[in-house]
């Protein structure tokens, strides 16, 4: 498997709040998000640790944590394994999120398709 990956490279998943790619390594994961408005991700947990860049657009991001915070381009969100969190899309919004270890639940990982496909 090659170290080096083009973007446009990686397969889209079109999903119901948009369009999803992913790159996943042996101990942690990347995915670009174009999420459409109006989106929303309910409540749940996972044990992945979890780092969140809104690239573009705004949101709203309720945490456990008592946090509930709405966010526009540039805010990064960290997320420790375990927080319940809550998110709805308020514009369209382009987003790179990152996972240790991945997110097999997801999609299926394996180290023949980094691609999770």
């Amino acid at each position: 498997m090659s170290s080096f990956h083009q973007l446009a490279d990686i397969p889209v998943h079109n999903e119901e709040i948009g369009k999803i790619q992913m790159l996943a390594g042996e101990n942690n994961m990347v995915l670009w998000g174009k999420i459409d408005a109006g989106s929303h991700v309910p409540n749940h947990s996972h044990p992945n640790e979890q780092i969140t860049w809104l690239v573009k657009g705004k949101l709203r991001y309720v945490l456990s944590t008592g946090e509930d915070t709405v966010c526009e381009a540039g805010t990064v969100i960290t997320i420790p394994g375990g927080i319940e969190h809550e998110v709805w899309y308020t514009e369209d919004c382009e987003i790179v999120e990152f996972f240790s270890p991945p997110r097999t639940d997801l999609w299926p990982v394996s180290a023949e398709n980094p691609y999770g496909v």
